[in-house]
Order: C-alpha cells, then structure tokens, then sequence
C-alpha cells in the first residue's frame, strides 16, 4: 500500500489528517526567541493570538532532513511505499529536505516518491485528500505519483487577506500604502502561479470579495470530478459567508473544509480566506454553473 507523507504547510486540521491515515511533517514557527513546531506545539488557534499579542512578525524554516527521515524510515518498515506530496519549492525549501531525508536511507529509496505540488495550502490539501482516497483504492505508487502530478498542474488556488496589516509589518508593504488601503476597505487578493504566491488584485467590501473569488473558479471551470476545498483564518462566520456565495453557482455538497494554519497565516495575519479546485481539463464536459 501506498502512505501519503504531506508538511503542514497544508490546511488539514489533526484531526483529518488522522482520518485519512496521512504523516504529516510540521515546519517550524519562531516568535522571537521561541520556537514552536507547527501544528505539534502550536495550533492555529494558538498562533493567531500570539500574532495579535506580539508587536514583530513570526518567521516559519522548512522541517529538517531528521523529520522526513524518521516519517519515512516507519512506513517503509511498516512494508508500505512512500509518497510525499509537498508544498512548492518556489516558496520553501520543504523538498529539498524531503530529498535529503531520501538520500540518507540506507534502503528503500525506490518505494519513496517526492512529488513538488508547485502549489500550497488548500491546494496541497486538496491533492492530498485525492492521493490518500486513491491509495486506499489500491493505486500503486508510480501510478499515483504520476496522477497526482498531473492534477497538481491542474490545481488552482485563490485567497483573501482580511487585514494588510501583517503584510505591511512583515515589510512587503509601505506604510502609507497599508493605511490607504484599510481606509478604502481593500481586500488583496492572491493566486499561485508557476509554484509561486502572487498578487492579482484588489477588491473594496467584503460582498465583493466573495463574488470575485467566485468568479474566478466560474472563468477557470472547476472538474466536478473532485470536491473544491476552503479555508480560513479562524474565522469561521466570514468562511460561512463565502460558502454561502458559492453555494449561489456551485454544488457544495461534495466541498471539504480546513484551517488556514501558522505558515499561510505568518504572511497574511488572520482572517484570510482559500479556496482550491481541480481546473477542467481539455475534453471535460463538466462545466459548473
């Protein structure tokens, strides 16, 4: 059988990641002097206070080569293959551990596949829920690498920052741009594009957040062949308002739901809304409506 080894750059709560059977290896959060590991030490919850209460930025560091070591090591002595699905490498470095981790196994490294998602958050969450659903149907770990690398390509992630603040503290926006762009109520708003995290607009109101956010899963077409995955910044009421917007134009019935967790949120503060989806590919009938 094939395990599915994911970081915790991805919005799974513990919980599901339990349910689906999924190893997840946690990067590291640093406030200051303090150092957490994300998702073990450190909850969602826990880190968004910490964020509010602490006047400088928290800083994040890819996992270390002993981390995927370890989660490897036990599932090949279990007598199962290994396939880690990993947040892009155009925003960490968490592959390149992971390759490491590999290189240093005395054995096995033909039953370990390291896939780079060139995606993130709900993106590598959504991936990983279709992997761990194939395994359990029996896929074989060439099969399933290359099926989830396919729809990795076709994976498109889109999100909502609430607040600029935490954007203009980390640097990555002037002052005075920040207050301007509170005062007008502007929601940036953000895609990932060629593995990296880019900023395509801007949009005032909440409303409008939610419909342009819907518009873009519209123009892309979403393969109904897979569920759509949402999350947020522990903020649940804004998340229901979104679903509710989608529900308008989407069947929601088959959506799945996580947490925006420390890593996303070190760069967007609380308060931000994901979704992903599975693009319709060329020759698909599904179009949504």
């Amino acid at each position: 059988m094939v395990r599915i080894v994911v970081d915790s750059t991805s919005d799974l709560t513990n919980e599901r990641i339990a349910e689906l059977g999924v190893t997840s290896v946690p990067l590291f959060v640093h406030f200051g002097e303090e150092t957490y590991l994300d998702g073990v030490n450190l909850s969602a919850e826990e880190f968004y206070v910490k964020m509010e209460e602490r006047e400088w930025m928290a800083k994040t560091a890819q996992p270390s080569p002993e981390f995927f070591e370890k989660a490897f090591r036990s599932i090949l002595d279990d007598g199962d293959d290994v396939l880690a699905i990993l947040v892009s490498s155009g925003v960490s470095g968490t592959v390149q551990s992971a390759n490491v981790a590999k290189s240093h196994l005395e054995s096995g490294h033909e039953r370990v596949m390291i896939l780079d998602t060139q995606t993130c958050t709900s993106g590598l969450a959504l991936l990983v829920e279709i992997a761990a659903k194939k395994a359990k149907e029996g896929m074989g770990l060439q099969e399933l690498h290359d099926e989830i690398e396919r729809l990795s390509k076709r994976t498109k992630v889109f999100a909502a920052i609430e607040t600029l603040k935490y954007v203009k503290r980390g640097g990555r926006l002037s002052g005075p741009a920040a207050i301007v762009g509170t005062m007008l109520n502007l929601h940036p708003i953000m895609a990932m594009k060629n593995g990296e995290v880019i900023n395509i607009t801007a949009v005032k109101g909440k409303k409008r957040m939610y419909q342009k956010l819907r518009q873009y899963a519209m123009e892309h077409g979403v393969d109904k062949s897979y569920p759509m995955f949402f999350s947020h910044g522990v903020v649940p009421e804004r998340m229901e308002k979104m679903r509710e917007c989608f529900a308008e134009k989407f069947d929601m019935k088959q959506a799945l739901f996580g947490i925006a967790g420390c890593i996303v949120g070190t760069y967007s503060g609380p308060g931000i809304l994901i979704f992903a989806f599975i693009e319709k590919g060329k020759g698909l009938t599904n179009q949504s409506t």
